[in-house]
């Protein structure tokens, strides 16, 4: 009941600021999507209520009511326009597609998450708006990824995320999505040490190990050698390198200690692809989505279509999934598409990395402001080096899984694609201040010509005539 109750709060209170601000309503509908309470808190919630429509809707209200106030100047990137440009493609691949029903229902599935994330574009305009998107991440993962250990650890060993995934997500998909959250706790516990708040690093270094041993319990190899990399990514790029080798100890000592005998057999295990089914079986895909995507090289064969002919180009089973997120595009939907896409991920990287520039020479460049100001510039920069290292695992990953319609990257890729704008007005603001903070002393300073003192202009006796 408290669950229920719970989620009935968070959902009104989301709402009713959404009409005052979309923003609010977006963070609502993502917070959603990333937490998934629906099957995390399933036998407490009701199963006809669906809140991410709630939240959708308020979005939509909200807009409505704020239209006049909404600003494009964020959204007016080249993140959105390949986002624009790709939508187009499925859409003319859907009225072409081979099965047309089943591309409609996907592309109406398809329209629903790529229709929010632009409207996420154009009302994400702070850089506290877009730090707020960052901490409801790590903590809706987070807490899945407590949840997860809690019924390892306290439920008698069950592996719930291996057995059942999690959201809608096989045991892979689970993996990822949790996978994604560990650059985001290393975000915050780095800037938390950078101040005195050494309980929140303590806090993000729980949440942290609780995600690493997750990701592992979901004995998803793809997931675990992503999470490798975008960690690598990282560590690579952090400053100062002395503290990246303190992480990178850490981060090796929890693996070391949390990875059980089954998961590194279960991880080294890639080694041998030639022998393992699993493995066989995805490239058997592989190769028949580039046999499909050849077949139709423009349009593909539909949204989702190429499932249907997969087991006809050697893979294992009938109405198999590709199993590889960029072939699977250019099956579907065509080479023009997949290229879009790769485009479009590659485009926020490089915006993220824009950003981190940008940050980085502010802070050679004021080498002198407060401490406090550099903290938060540092948190900034943080922040944009995990975007990017969280995008990195879904990119990577995503040679081994099909999830186009996974909410949490497309977040990151509109986060990517408004970052440099943002930051931009954000670190000009901070430069404002500084400039006043150091004008307002010679502004508030005694004048040049001081007055005279009191007993300077007292009146003169007359001491003529006086005896002496």
């Amino acid at each position: 009941m408290k669950q229920f109750v719970l989620l009935a709060l968070m959902t009104m209170l989301g709402a009713t600021a959404a009409l005052h601000a979309p923003y609010w309503g977006v963070l609502l509908y993502y917070t959603l999507a990333v937490l998934r309470p629906q099957y995390l808190w399933s036998w407490a919630l009701p199963v006809d209520v669906r809140w991410s429509l709630l939240a959708a809707m308020a979005v939509f209200l909200g807009l409505a009511i704020n239209l006049a106030r909404i600003s494009l100047r964020n959204a007016a990137n080249v993140v959105v326009g390949l986002m624009v440009g790709y939508g187009l493609l499925l859409a003319l691949g859907t009225l072409t597609a081979y099965d047309p029903i089943t591309a409609q229902v996907w592309g109406v599935e398809y329209a629903k998450v790529m229709l929010l994330a632009l409207i996420a574009s154009a009302v994400i305009e702070h850089w506290w708006q877009l730090r707020l998107m960052a901490l409801m991440v790590l903590l809706s993962l987070g807490y899945i990824a407590w949840e997860i250990n809690f019924l390892y650890f306290f439920q008698g060993g069950r592996l719930d995320i291996f057995h059942y995934g999690y959201g809608g997500l096989d045991n892979n998909g689970a993996g990822l999505m949790i996978g994604m959250g560990l650059p985001f706790a290393y975000a915050f516990a780095v800037w938390a040490c950078k101040g005195s708040w050494w309980w929140k690093a303590g806090a993000c270094a729980v949440l942290g190990g609780c995600i690493i041993h997750a990701v592992m319990m979901s004995y998803s190899r793809g997931a675990m050698l992503a999470t490798a990399l975008g960690m690598g990514w990282i560590l690579l790029h952090h400053r100062p390198r002395l503290q990246a080798a303190g992480v990178a100890l850490a981060l090796t000592l929890a693996v070391s200690t949390l990875a059980g005998q089954e998961i590194r057999e279960r991880f080294l295990s890639t080694l041998d692809y030639k022998t393992d089914h699993s493995a066989q079986s995805r490239l058997d895909s592989w190769h028949a989505a580039w046999m499909i995507a050849w077949e139709d090289p423009l349009l593909g064969k539909g949204i989702r279509n190429s499932n249907r002919y997969s087991a006809n180009y050697g893979a294992d089973l009938q109405g198999r999934t590709i199993h590889n997120q960029y072939l699977q595009i250019a099956a579907d939907s065509g080479f023009p598409a997949a290229i879009v896409y790769i485009s479009m991920l590659a485009a926020a990287l490089l915006r993220l990395g824009r950003a981190r520039r940008m940050c980085a020479n502010w802070l050679d460049e004021h080498e002198t402001s407060p401490d406090a100001t550099r903290r938060q510039v540092h948190q900034a920069q943080a922040l944009c080096l995990a975007m990017q290292g969280s995008l990195i695992i879904f990119a990577v990953d995503g040679v081994f899984l099909s999830l186009e319609l996974f909410e949490l990257p497309w977040l990151l890729i509109v986060l990517g694609g408004v970052a440099p704008p943002i930051l931009e007005r954000y670190l000009n603001g901070l430069d404002a201040s500084i400039q006043a903070e150091d004008e307002a002393p010679a502004n508030t300073s005694a004048p040049t010509t001081q007055p005279p003192l009191p007993w300077t202009t007292a009146p003169r006796l007359n001491t003529e005539g006086l005896a002496p």
